[in-house]
């Protein structure tokens, strides 16, 4: 009886030593194994958050209690890779107020018992980018990171519908319904942190050169941290924290005296001045007298369809996107149907923003990056996104947000100088930039 290998392809042979396997040991972690990627990178994040033996020192270490998730991007595509990015950043801040919200639904539900603390949250994840060649370099790494912190700075100060929204809570609600404190940060990891530049390292030896003494133990304790944030893999760490808003101690009750009103001084220096109620035929011939003109010939006419279109509700047919379609094919000089490439999406957060601007970006980045360059045809040079509900009563935010994502795309090499970025708006300053509705406008430059 002959046996054949069930994990072999060729033809069973009277001699076979051994079992041929088609799987491998990887004794070295593999870009292209995405198991052994993340694997490597807990390992290595759990040993350098290990606390020692004793239990006082593990009880002083606040990353070792933290909870850490791991991710893996396996896009190669560096436009992609942001968008990701920024995905991550806007479903940590998505977790952070859904955990607010649901805190606040137990406490309510609770009410009738005894006062319930509301439980904070925080959590850790970490994204780990093994393939993309851009992000090995660490200097292009760095900047990239510090351009999208940058941005999110930014975006404090941008008037958009979500912060226009949550002034008008606040001048609304009562002063106990204050909403949930939800803070992102963002930090990144690499093979080659804190890596210096010629430069940099020249600057560093001229200024020991002027200090006389040189602090040892300060710089074994930067070099310790310098260690400790270089991983196996280019990574990023975003940490998320939502606590409930901050109580605040009403002020003390001042003991000075109230002031007399007016009408009451007015009552001591003249004695002949009387406070007089208005008596009821006063308010009935104040009434007759501005209601008078609601019984105007010429309404009572129209009152009963007046009536009737109250109660009616207007559907538009246009969409959004029909009405930018339409503005752009009539005023953008450089719109052709052939080569041109329209996006919506519904999104007022400015993190939403920057991955459906980035994702867009994705979809002909690996054409027009390639070499040689696409022929005529195959693929959108110009791309239009509209977002009709991001910074819709502010010009100048949306151009601020185009600034600092041009930033963005001038750190990725693969991106850099080949993407023009404008924006268009109704309140736009210049006449022949004012949409309907709000677009960003994405131009390949061959």
């Amino acid at each position: 009886m002959t046996y054949c290998n069930a994990f072999s392809l060729s033809p069973p042979s009277k001699r076979q030593s051994k079992t041929r396997l088609y799987y491998e040991i990887q004794r070295d972690p593999s870009n292209e194994n995405v198991w052994n990627v993340l694997a490597t990178t807990e390992r290595w994040l759990s040993k350098l958050l290990a606390p020692s033996s004793s239990a006082a020192a593990a009880s002083s270490t606040p990353l070792s209690r933290k909870e850490v998730s791991y991710v893996c991007e396996t896009s190669t595509d560096a436009a992609m890779v942001v968008a990701n990015i920024f995905r991550k950043l806007k479903e940590a801040r998505q977790l952070g107020q859904a955990h607010g919200e649901e805190q606040e639904e137990y406490i309510k539900q609770e009410e009738g018992e005894a006062p319930i603390s509301p439980m904070s949250m925080r959590q850790t994840q970490v994204m780990v980018i093994p393939s993309n060649s851009d992000v090995k370099d660490y200097f292009v790494f760095d900047n990239l990171v510090s351009a999208i912190n940058q941005a999110r700075r930014s975006a404090r100060d941008y008037v958009t519908d979500v912060s226009l929204d949550s002034l008008d809570d606040r001048l609304h609600e009562a002063e106990d319904d204050n909403p949930w404190v939800v803070s992102v940060n963002f930090s990144h990891l690499h093979p080659e942190f804190g890596k210096k530049t010629p430069e940099q390292e020249l600057r560093e030896l001229q200024e020991e050169e002027e200090i006389a003494e040189v602090d040892l133990n300060l710089q074994d304790y930067k070099q310790k941290r310098i260690l400790a944030r270089r991983s196996p893999f280019p990574s990023i760490v975003v940490e998320v924290r939502a606590m409930s808003p901050p109580v605040f101690t009403p002020p003390p009750t001042s003991a000075v005296a109230p002031q007399p009103r007016a009408e009451e001084s007015l009552e001591e220096d003249d004695d002949d001045t009387t406070m007089v109620d208005p008596d009821s035929d006063f308010v009935q011939q104040l009434e007759l007298l501005f209601s008078k003109s609601s019984l105007d010939d010429d309404k009572a006419k129209d009152s009963f369809y007046d009536a009737i279109s109250s109660h009616l509700e207007e559907v538009a047919t246009v969409t959004p996107l029909n009405m930018a379609q339409t503005w752009i094919s009539q005023n953008d000089a450089l719109f052709d149907a052939t080569t041109c490439a329209f996006t919506t999406g519904d999104t007022p957060h400015v993190d939403a923003a920057y991955e459906s601007l980035f994702t867009n970006l994705a979809m002909q980045s690996t054409k027009f990056s390639s070499v040689p360059q696409v022929q005529d045809g195959e693929a959108q040079k110009r791309q239009y996104l509209v977002l009709p509900n991001f910074c819709t009563s502010s010009a100048t935010s949306m151009e601020k947000f185009a600034r600092e994502a041009e930033k963005i795309i001038d750190t990725l090499p693969a991106l850099q100088g080949k993407v023009q970025l404008e924006c268009l708006h109704p309140e736009h300053v210049q006449e022949g930039k004012r949409c309907p509705v709000p677009v960003f406008v994405m131009q390949w430059v061959d």
